[in-house]
């Protein structure tokens, strides 16, 4: 018992505790780092947060509509996803304007790759590609129903899927080809980059599958928390999972494959960011970002 207990407060001594909490507005959502600062989109006041690292301050605040989620940085420029409106928008850091591209489907994940912007568009079941240029989109592949979370590992588009899928897909951006990988469970809906090739998947919201990207195959398999969503590697090579049911971070060890521990992270932790010396956490049932020291 007293081994027990010992161990117990270990944890609690490690755990980090948050250096800033930010707000940034109703339901924070994705954020991306880029042009010297951290940009938060706010999926329930419709805004776009540049949050300055040095002092922690919103210093605009950009409309873009309620439903923006997912933020990527591509061209010099800044993306959103918002399911509302079915648009990803292309958003000018420097002079704020907003341009609108039409895709429909509620758009869910994002990722700018392989020299374009990608988005899946949830309920057409598709992943649309976009000239970062012109803003338009070039091309449309047909993925199957409800795709999700959107990746980028070994060369390869990789995505997620909700309702009763049990497979992520993986897609060539070159050919377009589509390739099914089973992980053994319902609902592969989001990733975390691990280390290498290595991607991990929110799966049936309280599973973990270790995927080989570049092997094509699920190499471990971990039951943790509740409600995850969207994480990211640290500095120190642990993987942060947010749980936005029990607004926690876990740990995750990828040497054992093991949760080393867990810590409050805000209201719905929900979006990890690695930025600035720093971890940053979206309270996707709040309204502020916990800055936690990298």
């Amino acid at each position: 018992m007293l081994l027990r207990a010992l161990l117990v407060a270990a944890v609690a001594l490690s755990a980090p505790a948050p250096t800033a909490r930010v707000a940034t507005g109703s339901n924070p959502c994705g954020a991306a780092a880029g042009f010297g600062s951290v940009w938060v989109a706010n999926y329930g006041s419709g805004t776009l947060a540049r949050v300055d690292p040095r002092t922690n301050r919103v210093t605009a605040r950009i409309r873009v509509g309620r439903g923006a989620c997912a933020v990527a940085l591509a061209g010099g420029m800044l993306w959103v996803t918002n399911d509302r409106t079915g648009e990803i928008l292309r958003v000018d850091p420097r002079t704020r304007s907003v341009r609108r591209i039409a895709v429909g489907g509620a758009p869910f994940g994002l990722v700018a790759a392989a020299g374009h912007v990608w988005a899946t568009t949830w309920s057409k079941g598709t992943v649309v590609e976009i000239d970062p240029v012109s803003a338009r989109v070039v091309r449309t592949i047909e993925v199957g129903g409800y795709p999700a979370g959107l990746a980028f590992a070994a060369g390869a588009l990789w995505v997620g899927f909700s309702r009763d899928a049990t497979a992520i897909a993986r897609v060539d951006p070159a050919s377009a080809a589509v390739e099914r990988i089973d992980v053994g469970a319902r609902t592969p809906a989001t990733f975390a980059r691990g280390t290498g090739d290595t991607l991990w998947v929110d799966v049936a919201d309280s599973d973990l599958v270790r995927v080989d990207a570049r092997a094509r195959r699920v190499v471990a398999r971990l039951h943790v928390g509740h409600t995850l969503a969207q994480g990211t590697r640290a500095p120190d090579g642990t993987l942060w999972i947010p749980d936005k049911e029990v607004d926690a971070v876990y740990r995750i060890d990828p040497r054992t494959n093991k949760v080393r521990g867990s810590f409050p992270a805000g209201d719905g932790a929900f979006h990890v960011l690695r930025a600035f010396g720093s971890m940053w956490v979206t309270s996707y049932a709040g309204a502020d970002v916990w800055r936690f020291k990298g």
